[in-house]
């Protein structure tokens, strides 16, 4: 298993009141810092960039966000975040690097030490760096006898749930090179007893609106699951479309 996980303790140093989850609002501004970075025509829109083929930021940010079902690095957050920070207060960042697209961890590094050094939106907002870890996800846990699982933040669809994770899983292996091991589908029958979930506001990453809706609930197994590979990767990075942002984390309830 060929995946990361780099976590950031900080600390602020003055009040900041985020206007959208702070997970969320680090991300973006490291992004349009790294695309400051590499980026060699600004101006130009990603898609339709003659570079992009060889361009290190679409590669990392999935065409500036367009592609954000096939995201390399992922930014793990709650369902509901504290927006409202007091000097003193403390904020862990975590995030997610699959495959390949681990190499270029040093980015987040370096970018959030930058915003250590001048402050965060404009150089308005200072923080510390408390602490940083880096885990390298070597085995997976290997849940056994799975009965149900809980979705604890939205998942965009509820049918056919992990005929789709497969479907996702494969190009993120054949993308990112994540594990060598073959990924079995998951034929067990299930009941999803699931709450819609939406935020109203929309959700701006790049270029591209998105709005913040699905399902939290239980899962039901309707034959245990022996065991699941699927299932196991699911947990680490997330399931849905919006995994990369937080959508779609699951806990093994047995």
């Amino acid at each position: 298993m060929r995946i990361k996980k780099v976590k950031y303790k900080l600390k602020f140093l003055e009040q900041i009141i985020f206007k959208e989850e702070p997970e969320i609002a680090f991300l973006k501004s490291i992004f349009k810092r790294l695309k400051n970075i590499l980026c060699i025509k600004i101006d130009k829109k990603c898609n339709s960039c003659n570079h992009n083929s060889k361009c290190l930021y679409y590669y990392i940010s999935s065409g500036d966000f367009k592609y954000i079902e096939t995201m390399p690095i992922i930014v793990e957050r709650p369902l509901f975040s504290k927006r409202n920070f007091k000097a003193e207060d403390q904020l862990e960042l975590k995030f997610i690097f699959l495959g390949e697209a681990a190499k270029h961890i040093d980015f987040i590094e370096y970018i959030l030490k930058e915003f250590e050094a001048r402050g965060l939106f404009g150089e308005k907002y200072r923080f510390v760096i408390l602490n940083r870890s880096v885990e390298q996800v070597g085995k997976l846990k290997n849940n056994k006898n799975i009965k149900t699982i809980q979705v604890l933040t939205p998942i965009d669809i509820r049918e056919n749930i992990f005929i789709k994770e497969k479907e996702k899983l494969d190009e993120l292996n054949e993308l990112y090179n994540i594990t060598d091991k073959t990924i079995k589908p998951i034929n067990n029958l299930y009941e999803f007893d699931a709450v819609k979930f939406e935020i109203r506001s929309p959700l701006h990453l790049g270029a591209n609106r998105f709005i913040q809706e699905g399902y939290i609930g239980r899962i039901k197994f309707k034959e245990i699951l022996m065991e699941s590979k699927l299932i196991d990767i699911i947990e680490i990075i997330g399931a849905g479309k919006y995994y990369a942002i937080g959508g779609g984390v699951i806990k093994i309830i047995n």
